[in-house]
C-alpha cells in the first residue's frame, strides 16, 4: 500500500482488511510521505511560503477527516490488526540541490522538480475552498513558494516511512 494519504478515514479497517486478505506468512508494506516540510537546522521555519504550504495540508486534513500529513499509530495500528513481525524505516527525503551527498543532491532535485511542477494541483484546493484565502494572494504563496524551494540554504526535507509488516503464520 503506497500513498493513500487523504484517501483513507479509517486507517485502523484498512490494516484489518489488509490482512484478512494476506496469506499467513505473508507480508504487507505501508509507504506514506509527509508532505510538510522539515529541516533540522530550522532554515524552513523561517521561511513563510513553507509554513503556509504545511499549514495548507494540516488544515485540509482537518476539514477533510483524513490525514494529509501522517497516520496516527500506524505502527499500532497495523499491530492491532494482528500484524507482527512489524519493520519500520524513516526516512528523511531532501527538498531541492542542498544535500551534500550526491545522490540525496539528485533525488532532492527530482522531487523539487516534481513539487514545482504541481505545485498548483497540491494547494489550490486547500486554499479556495478550506481557507478561503484570497486568490491574488495565492499568485504571490505560488511564486514565493518557488523561490523557496529552489534556495539552497533553504534545507527542507519531507518524510517517508516504510512499515513492513508479517501475517503470523497460524493466523486465518
Amino acid at each position: 500500500m503506497r500513498y493513500l494519504i487523504g484517501a483513507i478515514a479509517d486507517w485502523g479497517m484498512l490494516f484489518k482488511e489488509a490482512f484478512r486478505c494476506c496469506k499467513p506468512g505473508g507480508f504487507v508494506e505501508s509507504v506514506e510521505v509527509n508532505p510538510t516540510f522539515l529541516s533540522d537546522d530550522e532554515t524552513a521555519s523561517d521561511v513563510m511560503a513553507v509554513q503556509t504550504w504545511n499549514k495548507l495540508f494540516r488544515e485540509a486534513s482537518k476539514s477533510f477527516g483524513r490525514s494529509f500529513c501522517e497516520i496516527e499509530g500506524d505502527v499500532e495500528l497495523l499491530a492491532a490488526a494482528g500484524f507482527v513481525d512489524l519493520q519500520v524505516t524513516d526516512f528523511k527525503v531532501p527538498v531541492g540541490g542542498w544535500a551534500k551527498d550526491s545522490k540525496l543532491r539528485q533525488v532532492g532535485q527530482f522531487l523539487r522538480a516534481t513539487i514545482e511542477n504541481d505545485l498548483e494541483g497540491y494547494t489550490l484546493m486547500a486554499w479556495q475552498q478550506i481557507l478561503g484565502w484570497p486568490k491574488d494572494e495565492y499568485e504571490l504563496f505560488l511564486m514565493d513558494m518557488r523561490k523557496a524551494l529552489r534556495d539552497k540554504k533553504v534545507h527542507s526535507y519531507i518524510r517517508v516511512r516504510f512499515i513492513n509488516a508479517r501475517k503470523p503464520w497460524d493466523a486465518r
